[in-house]
């Protein structure tokens, strides 16, 4: 089962149309209907972020991976406790910034290997 046929599934377990799914979770009906009806497109993170919001007894690990039961159980922890009370959007939010940090940290190498090259053929 593809990511496609579990959103199809969450769409049922709700028992809502694709046009009241896509107003329950935010986002205009083409964008859900392009992915369930027509399967022109796979769902991006902003749609499954949105998704995660709205149904919180979804197991976002089973819409992304097929992994697990499409219903938490009683001891599988949300989101906020699996990461002792930082939120989805938190984490994202942290992890981006660590990519940007670790990013200016590459650039910031290579100019510096770049003046210790110079400075070691201007000493050679």
């Amino acid at each position: 089962m593809d990511i496609i046929e579990r959103l199809q599934k969450v769409i049922e377990y709700e028992g809502l149309s694709v046009s009241s799914f896509a107003r329950r979770i935010g986002v205009g009906d083409q964008t859900v209907r392009g992915i369930v009806v027509q399967k022109r497109n796979k769902p991006g993170y902003d749609l499954i972020y949105r998704i995660a919001q709205t149904f919180e007894w979804l197991s976002i690990e089973w819409l992304i991976t097929g992994n697990g039961e499409m219903v938490k159980t009683k001891g599988q922890s949300g989101t906020e406790d699996a990461y002792q009370g930082i939120s989805l959007k938190e984490l994202v939010d942290y992890l981006r910034e660590k990519d940007r940090r670790i990013e200016t940290l590459i650039r910031e190498n290579a100019q510096l290997e770049i003046m210790c090259q110079n400075m070691h053929l201007k000493g050679a």
